[in-house]
């Protein structure tokens, strides 16, 4: 498939795929005699994949650190299970902090108006 068409079923730029392919994060596609780039049909799920591990808050380290396997699922759901539970942990975490963090501003407004007022 050309760049144009797999970005399309894909549902991402061909700027992104090319930046994809710099980066590593995808196999850099075969090359026809015409220069253009040639890329499998199973990349619209990989890149899919992609989206959708970046939408959740995985870094592209993160993703090109994932085993990809070929098919419908590809990653073992073992595989998946475990990286969704470690990004969960660190969500859980930083909502905790960012919670902390919003008692202390609430607190410190309070102080700071009632100081306010004596003044």
């Amino acid at each position: 498939m050309k760049i144009g068409e797999i970005a399309k079923a894909a549902g991402v730029t061909t700027s992104r795929i090319r930046f994809y392919e710099r980066k590593g994060i995808i196999p850099a596609a075969d090359r026809g005699t015409n220069g253009y780039r040639d890329y499998p049909e199973e990349l619209v799920t990989q890149l899919r994949f992609i989206e959708q591990a970046q939408g959740l808050g995985f870094s592209l380290r993160e993703i090109a650190d994932v085993e990809i396997g070929t098919g419908e699922h590809i990653v073992s759901c073992t595989d998946a299970l475990a990286l969704l539970a470690r990004k969960h942990e660190t969500v859980t975490a930083l909502i905790a902090d960012a919670q902390d963090r919003k008692r202390r501003i609430e607190a410190l407004m309070a102080e700071l108006e009632t100081s306010r007022r004596l003044a």
